[in-house]
C-alpha cells in the first residue's frame, strides 16, 4: 500500500490526514500550530513532530510516498532551507510545503478562476488567473494586517476593555475579559496578556467571547465585528478585481464557519460588487485537500 500525508497547518492548530493511493481517508491527527513566524522555528518543528508522531503510533514507521504541508507562514512555496528545517522529521520520498491557502485553493472545484479567503486567526485571499497565475492579498501578519482575523477582533475589543476600565463604564465585553483571562480587575490581566508564554492564538481565542458579547447585545462588540468584516471584505475586492473572471469566492476558518454576523456582512459587501459571484464556505476540510495535492507528487 502507498501511503499519502496531508497537512494543514493554520494560526492556531494543525491537522495530518493519512490516505492511500485511492483517496481513501485512513488517519487524521491533530496538534498545536506550525507558523513559526508565530512560536519560532524551534516550537514549529516539535509541533509539528508530535503530530507526525502520533500518526506513526498507528501507522508505524511508514515511508510516505508523497507529503504535502500546507503552512499559514508561507505565501509562496517554501525554499529547501525552511523545508528541512521544519519537516526534516517526516519520512517521505517527496514532500513540498507551500501556504495553507494554496491548499485551501485546491480544495475548491469545479470553479473557473477560483478565489478563497481564509479568516480565522490570522487572515489572507487567493485566487487563480485564467492564465494559472497564482495572486495574494492579504497575509500580512498580526503587526500589519490581518485584518478581520480572530486575533485582530480580540486585540480591537480588548483595547476597548481597557478604555472601560478606565472611564468606570460597565460593558458585557469587559465582563466577558474578566472571564476570560479568570480576574476580578481587567488590570490583573496585563501581565498575563503581555507575557512573552502567552501565544498568538490565546489572545485570538478572546474573539469567542467577543462574540458571545455581540450577540448578549453589546453595542461595541457587535461594532468591531462589522467593522473587521468590512475590512475584509475590502482586502478581497481588491483580489477579486485582480482576477477578474472569478466564478466562485470560497470562504475558510473559524470566522467564517462560527460567526453569522461577520460572514453576512462580509458576503453583503461582496455581493454589492460581484452580485453574480458564487460565495460558499469551502466544502471539504484542507487537509484532504493538502492529500490530493501529495497524491499528484507521484
Amino acid at each position: 500500500m502507498k501511503y499519502f500525508l496531508g497537512i494543514d497547518g493554520g494560526g492556531t492548530k494543525t491537522t495530518a490526514a493519512v490516505s492511500d493511493e485511492n483517496g481513501n481517508i485512513l488517519l487524521k491527527k491533530t496538534g498545536k500550530t506550525i507558523n513559526f513566524y508565530s512560536v519560532g522555528m524551534e516550537k514549529a518543528r516539535e509541533n509539528l513532530l508530535a503530530v507526525i508522531d502520533e500518526l506513526y503510533k498507528e501507522l508505524g514507521q511508514v515511508t510516505f510516498d508523497g507529503v504535502f504541508v500546507g503552512c499559514s507562514a508561507l505565501d509562496r512555496e517554501a525554499d529547501e532551507e525552511t523545508l528541512a528545517n521544519l519537516c526534516g522529521g517526516i519520512k517521505a520520498k517527496k514532500i513540498r510545503m507551500d501556504s495553507d491557502l494554496f491548499v485551501a485553493l485546491k480544495s475548491v472545484e469545479n470553479a473557473v478562476c477560483p478565489c478563497v479567503a481564509i479568516c480565522g486567526t490570522g487572515s489572507m485571499a487567493i485566487g487563480e488567473t485564467e492564465k494559472g497565475e497564482i495572486k495574494f492579498k492579504g497575509g500580512w501578519g498580526h503587526i500589519l494586517g490581518d485584518e478581520g482575523s480572530g486575533y485582530v477582533i480580540s486585540l480591537n475589543a480588548l483595547k476597548c476593555c481597557a478604555t472601560f476600565c478606565d472611564t468606570g463604564e460597565e460593558s458585557i465585553l469587559l465582563e466577558k475579559a474578566k472571564e476570560y483571562f479568570n480576574v476580578s480587575d481587567f488590570r490583573q490581566a496585563i501581565d498575563f496578556i503581555y507575557s512573552p508564554e502567552t501565544t498568538k492564538d490565546v489572545i485570538a481565542g478572546f474573539v469567542l467571547k467577543v462574540r458571545e458579547a455581540a450577540h448578549e447585545g453589546d453595542f461595541i462588540a457587535e461594532s468591531i465585528i462589522v467593522n473587521e468584516a468590512h475590512n475584509f471584505a475590502r482586502t478581497v475586492l481588491c483580489l477579486l478585481a485582480e482576477i477578474e473572471k472569478s466564478s466562485v469566492l470560497a470562504l475558510y476558518g473559524g470566522i467564517f464557519q462560527h460567526d453569522q454576523l461577520f460572514r453576512e456582512t462580509f458576503i453583503e459587501d461582496i455581493n454589492e460588487v460581484f452580485p453574480e459571484l458564487t460565495i460558499q464556505l469551502l466544502d471539504i476540510p484542507p487537509e484532504e485537500g493538502a492529500l490530493k495535492i501529495a497524491r499528484g507528487l507521484i
